[in-house]
């Protein structure tokens, strides 16, 4: 990991038992790691780590299923299940004997961790439930009620309820005054942050939070033999559980109450976790061929990407896809065209979780684009930009021309395009109703079936076969959450590379794909401007448009090109 300051905060993957776990870093000194409750992820952590990075390095992980980490591959995982994965997480991350602070969910799991072999020096545990008997499963299955999209986008109403109600009663559908969580209210900062979790989690919110449900750790506690400090705030629904610790049956165990001051708990935590500097490893980094996610760093922060390994042997180059401002076109794309060959598909800064530049720069985000080519392949790669990312795509080859063979343009703006403000509106959040919400969905789900998106009329629709599924709008907005403030930056980029000279300079191959999508109207504009555009007709199926689009690159990318290919 490159070294990091106290207001530095990177992120990573590493390998782990087949899959890949995220992480957040920060900080200097002897290393600590954090681990989240449910659904929460690494993000929760966020204000701690920087008030601990003066003293640490500070670790904060990913639960698996949840933030971005990938899930256990298993129907009904226990406590014992995510203690195992945790373990093949540090030892990846050399911080096996690293001090682990753990809170709710994760504090069973950290506890089961040191009983079954974890070698950590120290445990702090903030909020441990130790029930007098186990939930029933009447209650797991009402609490724990399925995270499942559907495409009308009605669903968001009752997530965005039960997130508030989470946090006012407990359990959060008994909705009783004795019920009645005794805490303030969280801030629109944290409620937001709290409402991406859950979203990033998805259909995997109630994996850990289930486990923890079904499992008492009182053995646990009476068999650990790592120093143990459980501890809570007076303000935390597990605050009466302390009374329950069995610190007479045994020494490694003590207990530490809180009031509900939230410096003094973070100070609290940091003065806890002070014990002997373990020995550390530090972890190979994954060779590019196996990484399926990653981050590229940059001066200004970090670029995200994902990979989709071809389905098959072949020699052609990989195929970077773009779309904005989503990845939802993007991903679809991508599943069909890996069929054919390797796929990237980056986050653009302002989406999903790329960094935002300082300034919608063309040449900013080009030169980091075409680094990311750099960086994953050995060679130049082609090119697919859709829609309103076509004059990113355009500034790559025209700066970069080393580093990109063709270019396929798939729905070609016109240069009198609508404003920003029309296609990126600002759009505040909103911690009573969750509208914002549902404005980001419906801009995404519209935007499939016409174009501009905001444009009703019979002449914006899009020839689209079907519309998008609910996971495939979920994950993209998902994306626009956790960059809500900075969404409209690849549109912004786009619109300010978008000129006839930037076209003029592209040298390589191109295709323009033609056809009655009225988001294609500017093709024709801009094959009289391409030095060597080539129409390709479009196929109105996007497994036999992936299947020619590859094929079509191919051919031009090696000179056999012709003025009009496609069906």
């Amino acid at each position: 990991m490159e070294a990091c300051t106290i207001n530095t905060v990177k992120r990573g993957y590493v390998e782990a038992g087949g899959r890949l776990v995220h992480y957040r870093a920060c900080g200097s000194g002897p290393p600590i790691v954090l681990l989240h409750d449910s659904p929460r992820s690494s993000r929760l952590h966020l204000p701690l780590m920087k008030v601990l990075a003066s003293r640490f390095c500070v670790y904060a992980l990913d639960t698996p299923g949840y933030g971005n980490s990938d899930p256990l591959d298993m129907a009904e995982p226990t406590i014992p299940d995510f203690a195992h994965a945790l373990g093949e997480a540090l030892a990846a991350l050399g911080l096996e004997q690293a001090p682990l602070y753990a809170t709710h969910t994760s504090a069973k799991i950290a506890l089961a961790l040191a009983v079954r072999g974890g070698k950590m020096p120290l445990l702090v545990l903030d909020g441990l439930s130790i029930p007098d008997q186990l939930a029933p499963n009447t209650f797991i299955e009402s609490y724990m009620r399925p995270f499942l999209p559907e495409a009308t986008g009605a669903w968001l109403g009752a997530e965005w309820s039960r997130t508030r109600d989470m946090l006012r009663w407990f359990p959060w559908f008994a909705t009783a005054p004795q019920n009645r969580i005794a805490m303030d209210p969280p801030n629109a900062e944290w409620m937001e942050d709290y409402g991406i979790d859950l979203f990033s989690a998805g259909p995997n919110y109630a994996d850990a939070y289930t486990a923890a449900m079904r499992w008492t750790p009182l053995d646990d506690l009476r068999a650990v033999k790592v120093p143990t400090v459980v501890g809570a705030r007076t303000d935390d629904v597990l605050y009466p559980h302390l009374d329950k610790v069995p610190c007479a049956e045994n020494q490694a165990l003590s207990v530490h109450r809180l009031g509900p001051d939230r410096d003094a708990w973070a100070q609290w935590i940091g003065g806890a976790m002070v014990a002997p500097a373990p020995q550390m490893s530090t972890p190979a980094p994954l060779p590019s061929s196996r990484t399926r996610r990653g981050y590229l760093p940059l001066d200004h922060g970090q670029l995200h990407w994902e990979c989709y390994p071809a389905q098959i042997t072949t020699n052609a180059p990989a195929i970077m896809v773009l779309s904005a401002p989503s990845t939802l076109e993007a991903h679809q794309w991508a599943t069909a065209l890996c069929a054919h060959r390797k796929v990237i598909v980056p986050d653009l800064p302002g989406f999903g979780d790329s960094d935002a530049l300082p300034t919608a720069s063309a040449d900013a985000l080009a030169d980091a684009l075409t680094a990311l080519i750099g960086r994953l392949e050995d060679d130049a790669c082609d090119v697919l930009a859709i829609g309103m990312a076509a004059p990113i795509a355009a500034q790559m080859a025209a700066r970069r021309k080393g580093l990109v063979r063709a270019l396929a343009i798939w729905g070609a703006p016109t240069f009198d395009p609508p404003a920003l403000d029309a296609l990126c509106p600002a759009i505040a959040f909103d911690a009573q109703a969750g509208s914002h919400l549902h404005r980001f969905w419906h801009m995404l789900r519209d935007g499939a079936v016409q174009w501009p998106w905001f444009d009703a009329s019979p002449p914006a629709a899009r020839p689209a076969p079907a519309l998008p599924d609910a996971a495939a709008l979920h994950r993209a907005l998902t994306g626009m959450l956790k960059q809500r403030t900075h969404y409209a930056q690849g549109i912004a980029t786009a619109l300010a590379a978008h000129e006839p000279g930037t076209w003029q300079a592209v040298g390589v191959p191109t295709l323009v794909a033609v056809g009655p999508d009225p988001a294609m109207a500017g093709a024709a504009a801009l094959l009289d401007l391409l030095p060597r555009g080539t129409a390709f007709i479009a196929p109105p199926e996007l497994d036999h448009a992936a299947q020619a689009l590859a094929s079509a690159l191919q051919k031009a990318g090696t000179g056999a090109f012709g003025e009009v290919i496609g069906s």
